[in-house]
């Protein structure tokens, strides 16, 4: 039944590409869209409140509510009076909102007289139909799935012609580096940019089917985008595997493509335009004049640099599986990852919140979606993400737009980060303290995990062993944590295969780095 079941879903997919790849945009239509949406924010918001929520008895947040005595007329009251985020916070300060560790269900929701456990699908949004579940780029005890919906991935669309316009890409060709399923950023940017009136030259994945151990599932998902699309007409790129070892073929297409058009783009993680930069810089080739569109962990003053060396330019982006884009780089950038927080579809406060395993306080992100398209209905949603966030005005295209809020310093306070790809914190503590102890011996505060990065740029995962351990395989150690992180599930596979080609962990002998008096599992985004 359930093969059945899921052929029924992507040949309702593969049809539904028709109305999807009819809906060419240009860049008018898009700021159009853009000022349309944030005019209606508030009434927008209302709607995803009372259908994703008030009228959804799976909705978790309706237990929250309920619980906080607070009905749909109240927030319409608290809209009315103290705006969007007004009405956040008031909420927020009543109990209503996910932490990072109830969503990704380590803990129970506890609130007052309740106690009940979250189901990830117990967000979804139900008003969209669940034709295919994707999966985010990190590995975790509970994986994070996001329904493919195309009429959000239409929404999602309008904002890359403004972004192009603002970088001077529009008139140049566009590559991706990006991996194929079960990870659905490479095949959404694909969908993206045809509609966009500018379809993607040419999609390199760091990882093969086979490499990432895809599904059935998966594999069928992504020939059904494919091939379905061609039966209206559109010619979609397929992805052709190159692994990051061969960042030179890329940037040799880029230098090609230069050479040819007099410019070129490329959409991929922030380390793996490093990584094609210095491929350029290491086999003289010329890619000045370039544009990187980077995104999937920190941009930082060191890689800005790396890229910035062979004279091209970098635009970061920050978006999460979970919510979709939530900025868009800033050229009027007064931080190297500065972006305008796209306020027409997401809604933001923050909270103040101690990191666990760790001393530290961080000014946490909470996330709201007020586009009634969006795939999860979340309110006051933490994603374990913190930063700086400024209200402001700007000259770039976004702040012509209206988009004033800026994000900037933006970190992950349970996310190891490394060639694009992530792995939640937690899920490290227990390979720290209980598998690395128990197969090479010492106690569990002999193992630490330092997140760095190095002089060129590259973010690496510095594995410390006490000396107080004895002697160790250093590259058994390494692979030993590989095969862990691909336990959990196949994004869990993806993680690993990129890590692996990326040599992102080291193992460095000395003792653990103390912080406060004592020795803390992970120390995350150390500076070099």
């Amino acid at each position: 039944m359930s093969i059945i079941s899921d052929l029924v879903k992507y040949s309702r997919l593969a049809l539904s590409l028709r109305t999807f790849l009819n809906n060419t945009i240009s860049l008018e239509q898009s700021k159009q869209v853009i000022s349309e949406r944030l005019r209606n924010r508030e009434q927008n918001f209302l709607t995803v409140i009372q259908r994703g929520v008030y009228q959804n008895p799976k909705s978790p947040y309706l237990k929250l509510l309920r619980s906080a005595g607070c009905e749909f007329g109240d927030i319409e009251s608290l809209v009315s009076r103290d705006g969007v985020e007004g009405t956040l916070q008031n909420l927020y300060d009543n109990g209503v909102y996910l932490s990072t560790e109830e969503y990704k269900g380590r803990r129970d929701i506890v609130r007052g007289g309740i106690r009940f456990p979250l189901r990830q699908s117990d967000l979804d949004n139900p008003f969209i139909p669940h034709w295919y579940q994707g999966q985010s780029s990190g590995t975790r005890s509970v994986g994070t799935r996001t329904t493919f919906d195309l009429r959000h991935k239409l929404e999602q669309s309008y904002y890359w012609l403004p972004i192009l316009e603002a970088s001077n890409a529009l008139e140049v060709p566009l590559a991706i580096w990006k991996p194929v399923l079960p990870s659905m950023s490479g095949i959404s940017h694909v969908l993206y940019f045809w509609i966009a009136g500018k379809p993607v030259a040419r999609w390199f994945s760091p990882v093969d089917e086979s490499g990432v151990q895809a599904s059935v599932t998966h594999r069928l998902a992504l020939r059904y985008l494919l091939y379905g699309s061609r039966l209206w007409g559109a010619r979609l790129v397929k992805p052709e595997f190159v692994g990051l070892l061969h960042a030179d073929r890329v940037a040799g297409w880029m230098a090609d493509t230069k050479n040819e058009y007099g410019g070129c783009s490329l959409s991929c993680s922030v380390s793996s335009g490093v990584k094609v930069c210095q491929a350029a810089l290491s086999n003289n080739l010329d890619i000045q004049g370039t544009h990187f569109f980077v995104s999937g962990e920190p941009l930082t003053e060191a890689k800005r640099q790396l890229i910035e060396s062979t004279g091209a330019t970098v635009t970061p982006r920050y978006t999460t599986s979970e919510l979709g884009r939530i900025g868009c780089g800033c050229t009027s950038n007064t931080a190297t990852d500065d972006v305008h927080l796209v306020s027409d579809s997401i809604a933001v406060i923050q909270h103040r919140r101690k990191v666990e395993h760790t001393p530290v306080d961080v000014n946490a992100f909470l996330f709201t979606t007020i586009l009634p398209t969006a795939p999860k209905v979340l309110l006051n949603f933490e994603s374990d993400d913190y930063g700086v966030m400024e209200t402001r005005s700007c000259d770039c295209i976004f702040g012509q737009l209206g988009f004033d809020r800026h994000l900037h310093s933006i970190r992950s306070f349970d996310k190891l980060t490394g060639s694009g790809m992530t792995v939640v914190g937690s899920d490290f503590v227990r390979i720290l303290e209980e598998v690395l102890p128990r197969r090479y011996g010492g106690a569990p505060t002999d193992y630490q995990l330092l997140e760095e990065e190095d002089s060129q740029g590259q973010t690496r995962l510095s594995l410390i062993i006490s000396p107080a351990v004895g002697e160790v395989d250093e590259r058994d150690v390494i692979n030993t944590i590989l095969v862990e992180m691909g336990r959990n599930d196949r994004i869990g596979a993806l993680s690993a295969s990129l890590w692996s080609q990326a040599e992102a962990l080291c193992v460095k002998r000395m003792n653990p780095i103390p912080r406060s008096g004592k020795v803390v599992t992970l120390e995350l985004m150390k500076k070099r």
